[in-house]
């Protein structure tokens, strides 16, 4: 069986819970099963890619499905969730209440489904991967219950004639909006089958799923309104089960003996989001990854149309080029964001792109400023502005000029550079304001991304500077520059 207890999503957890990175998150079986049986059975878990909600979706396939009993509960037995498991048991004799997750471990159908895997080379339209997956859930169920020899009209007629309840766990709901072949029609039918296999249907002991996007919830009469959505920008009920902190952090590496990489430089990398409660998370795959391996790098990688940064910045340059030139000038953006629902794919104006970065993790938003969250993602802004499709090709042929003029010390042709740089290819900032200045020092050392790894305000002993230049080559001299108004750098001695 592929989705009806397959066992599967013990076997994934099982894998991941016994990697020396891993931490611990079973508390949140507890939190999210409270819903079970209720009129409100229906979670919907919305977050950036890599921050653990396939671990979470398999953690909870594991702990319910009743064909990997034994093993599941000798796992959870040892974990967070296991130091519930007594006093719940002794509440189930008193009271019966169907939201306590320990008595029902391992008692469950599961019926687990991972939307991405459905995605082949042999996926060419929507009604492939419709009938993959009606395919073989009706196989499934035909497998299971054999007595069901009729024919039926759907998959729901198929399940409710079982007479039995199903966990559904449906992880990555959203990851067939990111296929070139869908229309908005094929949303929309996508939308409606999800709806009638779940809503009001006596058959769902509990649902839960996964995403990126906002469900399509935000008028009463959205086919997935039946799900209570916990998502980035909303709501951080569920926030502290996703990414790591930095004190889980260092309770990980402190148990386990890590030494290297150095927890300020997990930090320069990784750290970045925040919290609605005011901490900062880190995206659990690329710490998880640096501490494996002993250092830092860019763990970054896309799955998808939509997951890489230059693809997004260019639906619409002409209004985002100035925005992304200061955030990679390591300035926030002041701006006020409603978010974007499954239904907004095409995504064109500024603010929907903004969106979108957030939603997709590539940007950190928090009370009311965007920000690139951490140097794994400035390399790839970086790397965007460098793009030709950002338009600053002949600003690149200047920039060579001007880290040529820079590495050879001669004040006067990078003085000229500089204001020429301004003036005639980004005139839109100011000039006699630091950050305006820092954002044409960007555009201007384009060049140097080949040789240099480039920080902004980075400490240097005592105080900070605002743009470091470390050399990629030892050959390379270190660079360091400090950006004042109206003062000269004798003054600054």
């Amino acid at each position: 069986m592929n989705f009806l207890n397959s066992g599967d999503g013990y076997t994934l957890f099982e894998h991941e819970a016994n990697k020396d990175t891993y931490v611990d998150k079973t508390l949140l079986i507890h939190e999210v099963y409270r819903y079970a049986g209720k009129i409100n059975k229906y979670i919907c878990i919305t977050r950036p890619r890599r921050f653990g909600k396939s671990v979470a979706a398999n953690m909870i396939a594991a702990f319910f499905d009743e064909s990997t009993a034994e093993e599941s509960g000798r796992l959870f037995a040892n974990m967070e969730i296991g130091t519930l498991r007594e006093n719940q048991e002794k509440e189930w004799k008193m009271t019966h209440d169907r939201s306590l997750c320990w008595p029902n471990q391992g008692k469950h159908k599961v019926i687990r489904i991972n939307m991405i895997h459905l995605i082949t080379e042999q996926t060419n339209s929507y009604q492939d991967f419709l009938t993959g997956l009606k395919r073989q859930m009706e196989s499934d169920i035909r497998e299971a219950y054999p007595a069901l020899t009729d024919s039926w009209e759907s998959v729901s007629e198929m399940l409710r004639k079982t007479g039995d309840r199903f966990v559904f766990v449906i992880d990555e709901w959203d990851a067939v909006f990111e296929a070139s072949f869908m229309t908005e029609k094929d949303k929309e039918a996508y939308i409606l089958f999800l709806k009638v296999l779940l809503k009001d249907q006596s058959y769902v002991q509990f649902a839960y799923m996964t995403g990126i996007l906002p469900i399509a919830k935000y008028t009463s009469g959205s086919p997935l309104n039946i799900f209570h959505e916990f998502s980035a920008f909303e709501d951080a009920k569920f926030y502290s089960y996703f990414g790591l902190t930095e004190k889980e952090i260092a309770g990980l590496m402190h148990r386990k003996g890590f030494e290297r990489p150095a927890l300020e430089e997990l930090s320069a990398w990784y750290d970045g989001y925040v919290r609605e409660d005011g901490i900062h998370v880190y995206n659990p795959a690329s710490v998880s990854k640096a501490i494996g391996e002993g250092a830092c790098k860019n763990n970054w990688t896309g799955t998808g149309p939509m997951n890489e940064v230059r693809d997004i910045i260019q639906r619409n340059v002409h209004d985002l080029r100035e925005d992304v030139i200061r955030m990679v000038s390591g300035e926030e953006i002041a701006i006020r964001l409603t978010g974007f629902a499954a239904e907004k794919t095409r995504i064109s104006t500024k603010d929907e792109i903004l969106s979108a970065m957030v939603v997709y993790g590539f940007l950190s938003y928090y009370n009311g400023k965007l920000r690139i969250p951490n140097h794994e993602l400035m390399l790839k802004f970086q790397a965007a502005l460098s793009s030709e499709q950002m338009g600053l090709r002949q600003t690149l042929e200047d920039s060579r000029k001007l880290l040529a003029a820079t590495l050879e010390r001669n004040h006067r042709e990078v003085a000229r550079l500089v204001e020429e740089l301004h003036d005639e290819k980004i005139p839109f900032f100011q000039y006699n304001d630091e950050n305006s200045l820092a954002c044409v020092v960007t555009v201007g050392y384009l060049a140097a991304l080949d040789r240099y790894k480039i920080i902004r305000e980075d400490k240097a002993g005592k105080g900070y500077v605002d743009f470091l230049f470390c050399p990629i080559s030892k050959s390379d001299p270190v660079i360091i520059l400090e950006l004042k108004y109206n003062r000269s750098a004798k003054k600054m001695r």
